[in-house]
């Protein structure tokens, strides 16, 4: 069952990031499946997720850095990614310490955080990244932000 649904509102013109979040909505999707499983499951969905969101910021960090956004920008994008892994390893603690609520908490945490990242400071990112490249973002006619 799929939980979060990709779609052209999520695009952000730089067709890695794009492919990459298109993936991390399916490792979010597979660890709801995993939910109920045998707990080896949940937590190989778990270790994947985690494992390709740190592949992932990495490569959304580089390419400003590589782009010259301000040194500022990035070190706040960097924030919001470690704070990010923070509250996930500390939602997936709480769910192996036993509490029966934390798996449910971490799937609400994860949908909601990665749509508001996704369609606001990602999709900001890439138009900054266009502009220093003197591309033009190919969602241009779909950014309502």
């Amino acid at each position: 069952m799929s939980v979060m649904h990709w779609s052209v509102s999520y695009y952000t013109g730089l067709p890695e990031v794009d492919r990459q979040h298109e993936a991390l909505f399916g490792l979010v999707n597979r660890l709801y499946d995993a939910r109920g499983h045998r707990a080896e499951l949940l937590e190989q969905a778990f270790a994947d997720l985690r494992d390709y969101v740190r592949e992932h910021f990495s490569l959304e960090e580089a390419l400003m850095a590589e782009s010259g956004i301000d040194a500022g920008y990035i070190a706040r994008h960097h924030a919001a990614h470690e704070n990010f892994v923070m509250r996930v390893d500390e939602l997936w603690n709480f769910h192996r310490a036993g509490s029966e609520s934390a798996a449910d908490e971490l799937l609400g945490f994860l949908m909601a955080w990665l749509r508001e990242h996704i369609l606001h400071t990602d999709r900001k990112m890439a138009l900054e990244i266009h502009a220093r490249m003197g591309t033009e973002a190919p969602h241009n006619q779909f950014a309502h932000f």
